[in-house]
């Protein structure tokens, strides 16, 4: 191993460690998992861990969705939790006792460093091992990639972006091995698993499939096509193809997604494009292509509007078309699917700028894995800006382009510096060569350098932020920490509600009462069904009286308040909690918004109108229920409150 070599191995070491770093830090916060799905996760992996992989296949929830349960096989993905318990199995037999909760725990960490490792490789391919190192540097401190694979952070995003970065590396040696069909082939059959194994984890792996539809159609006016793309792009849609017909909850159906049957159109057309460029030449051949795939886009339009063919629907298209209406409010109601500001592209500091340069350099003096970048980066960057949740997308260009972008801005002054050395050397003078210095060299270097500095600031704020379970979703503090009222109210559920109890909550927090509490919830945050979650709003929002035969028809017993009213001061309100969700409660329910607020007072308080304080969640959250509802348990601080539900109370 040659120095440098050996430089560059301690390098990434080290980066790795920074990666960790970041990443667990939090963990002096307390060992909570973090945010919605990850508890949902760790569920699934737990009971594959209890009861074998194949149990995974029949499993019927009867946990969630009361009285329905959840087909979970049908109705999640397999790749986190068989990927948890895989890792679970490996250190038990290699003779750890860790538990699953803690496997869960550090899985995130552990993909976010091996994702590094990964983009480490991808930069390196696209321009060196300086590339390679500055774009792993990036991604170790990108802080949309460290919100998504911090300690506790257990959900699909940690496979999601791995999963991306290694198809584009093996997809892009593919194409790019000459001459070695064993290794063309090998390089294509791993990008396909790296694929299927998005698919199996991922609801956003068809942006995987777009990007190499992208690409292929963009290598032909490029003039970069060659007959072994083919082979590459033929190969890797085999196999993730062929990976996700064996997902339950895709099947042979998902073939049938506008962007697959997009993909398998391309193959085809590209196989006649090949041939006709032989025959006809490549000018004519690409005219011909041009009009093939115009029938195409016509075919599958067709296809769509007979029914045939699955159209792009729901979140999918308002990311493609960013001007269409939020019109579905269950879907408006998370912040993370809104269209991003400004400020959301700000956490990529100078990065970003480097990384818009790079794709220029790319674009301006190309080859495949240029292009290839140039695209992920373009596309990443307008699919950011339609929602705020797919920054975490970007940060694989804009570290990589970003790195590309560095090396290639600093490089000619590196060089002018070396050539000014060997001419003091040759002519013993000083002074500058073709109006450089090799001071300015030197200062324009650290200049740039510096400048990314900020990026790795804003990340160690987001790296030292507790989970949300830490500090149980309220933004309040004691001269003792954050408040623990969720934790507590989670505990006292688990050892005070019998076995058999059902709890009713807002869906936001069905998976932490059914993961913590281990107690049977009405919905939670899979939102598989939109009517159910409604019926919950208007229990929450119509009167105590109408909302007893739904909370009866559910067989309730108990209903969790989690609010943001100052204990000691009733009329003050927090944004956390009920407080600031009630407004969908009212639109996904179905019921007028005119009723619950007046126009010429709206401060975004619940109580403006008669009908507002007259709603049960009005009076549950300011203790003043009727005789149906009974105050078992209130937290330490007040902000969560359960009450049972006596239906005999209620008829008198």
């Amino acid at each position: 191993m040659s120095n440098r070599t050996l430089l560059e191995v301690v390098i990434l070491c080290l980066v790795v460690v920074i990666a960790v770093i970041y990443r667990v830090v939090r963990v002096r916060w307390g060992a909570y998992l973090d945010a919605y799905d990850p508890l949902f996760q760790y569920r699934v992996t737990e009971y594959i861990v209890k009861n074998g992989y194949s149990a995974w296949f029949t499993w019927h929830d009867t946990l969630s969705w009361y009285p329905m349960g959840r087909n979970i096989a049908m109705t999640s993905y397999p790749g986190v939790p068989f990927s948890g318990a895989a890792l679970y199995f490996l250190l038990h037999a290699l003779g750890s006792n860790i538990s699953v909760h803690d496997v869960c725990l550090y899985y995130p960490v552990l993909m976010g460093a091996v994702t590094c490792i990964a983009v480490y490789f991808l930069g390196k391919d696209l321009g060196g091992s300086s590339t390679g190192l500055f774009a792993a540097i990036f991604m170790a401190g990108s802080e949309a990639f460290i919100r998504r694979t911090s300690f506790g952070f257990y959900d699909t995003e940690n496979i999601g972006i791995f999963g991306m970065t290694v198809i584009s590396l093996f997809f892009l040696r593919s194409i790019n091995e000459r001459g070695n069909l064993k290794w063309q082939v090998l390089y294509a059959v791993l990008a396909g698993l790296s694929l299927g194994y998005i698919f199996a984890s991922w609801g956003a792996a068809r942006y995987a499939v777009g990007l190499l539809i992208l690409f292929m159609v963009a290598s032909v006016p490029t003039r970069l096509f060659e007959r072994r793309y083919i082979v590459s792009y033929a190969a890797t849609l085999a196999v993730g193809f062929l990976i996700a017909i064996l997902v339950p909850t895709l099947g042979i159906g998902y073939l049938r997604n506008t962007e697959n049957i997009l993909a398998l159109a391309l193959l085809v057309v590209l196989i006649l494009f090949d041939q006709a460029s032989e025959r006809f030449g490549e000018k004519r051949a690409i005219t011909l292509l041009g009009a093939a795939f115009i029938i195409v886009i016509l075919g599958v339009f067709t296809l769509e509007s007979l029914h045939l063919i699955k159209p792009i629907t729901g979140k999918y298209l308002n990311v493609i078309d960013p001007r269409r209406i939020l019109d579905n409010p269950l879907y408006a109601s998370v912040a993370e699917h809104h269209r991003s500001t400004w400020t959301n592209f700000f956490g990529f500091g100078l990065t970003l700028a480097l990384g818009m340069y790079g794709a220029y350099t790319s674009i301006t003096d190309t080859n495949s894995r240029r292009l290839y970048c140039a695209l992920l980066f373009a596309s990443s960057l307008y699919f950011t800006g339609s929602m705020t949740r797919l920054a975490l997308i970007l940060s694989i260009p804009a570290s990589v382009m970003g790195a590309f972008g560095l090396v290639t801005l600093v490089s000619p002054f590196i060089s002018l510096s070396k050539m000014q050395r060997r001419e003091t050397r040759r002519v013993r003078r000083r002074g500058s060569l073709r109006g450089f210095s090799k001071e300015l060299a030197f200062v324009f270097s650290i200049f740039i350098v510096i400048g990314t500095m900020p990026v790795f600031w804003g990340a160690a704020e987001t790296a030292q932020s507790p989970t949300s379970l830490a500090y149980s979703g309220i933004p309040l503090t004691t001269a003792e920490g954050y408040l623990q009222d969720w934790l507590q109210a989670l505990s006292w559920m688990n050892d005070n509600l019998a076995d058999d109890a059902i709890v009713v909550s807002w869906w936001d927090w069905g998976y932490w009462i059914e993961a913590m509490a281990n107690k049977t919830t009405i919905a939670d945050g899979n939102t598989i069904n939109m009517t159910h979650i409604g019926q919950i709003g208007k229990i929450f929002m119509l009167n105590q009286t109408e909302s007893l035969p739904s909370l009866k028809s559910l067989d309730a017993t108990h209903v969790v308040v989690y609010h943001g009213t100052n204990p000691s001061d009733p009329a003050q309100s927090w944004s956390f909690g009920y407080n600031t969700i009630w407004t969908w409660m009212v639109e996904i329910a179905g019921l007028n918004m005119s009723d619950y607020i007046d126009p010429t007072q709206y401060s975004g308080e619940l109580g403006q109108t008669e009908v507002a304080r007259d709603s049960t969640l009005y009076n549950l959250m300011r203790l003043q229920p009727g005789p149906a509802f009974n105050l078992v348990y209130a937290s330490e601080f007040g902000f969560l409150l359960v009450y049972e539900v006596d239906y005999e109370a209620g008829q008198t």
